[in-house]
């Protein structure tokens, strides 16, 4: 039993923390940052995202370009480098 615990507590982790990726900053206006990913970066209109460990949402993507608002937005400067990672879903209900 408690291998199977520990498998399905391991398969959750992977499946929240294997998407990490870096992105190049073009530039920034009205708490958004607009963002030069690579073409690995499958992120959708809509999905919530960590921008350096802040929260955010992704605005738009178009081709390797994705517009992002995040409060952090406001700090970031054209030619940063910043880290995009997946936000962990919440739980509802109860």
């Amino acid at each position: 039993m408690k291998k199977i615990i520990t498998m399905l507590a391991l398969s959750l982790f992977a499946a929240t923390a294997a998407f990490a990726a870096e992105g190049k900053v073009i530039s920034v206006a009205d708490g958004q940052a607009v963002l030069e990913m690579g073409t690995d970066a499958k992120l959708k209109k809509g999905a919530g995202v960590k921008l350096n460990g802040k929260s955010g949402k992704v605005i738009s993507v178009d081709g390797t370009k994705i517009t992002i608002k995040a409060k952090i937005a406001s700090e970031l400067k054209a030619g940063d480098t910043v880290k995009v990672d997946k936000a962990a879903a919440s739980m509802q209900g109860c």
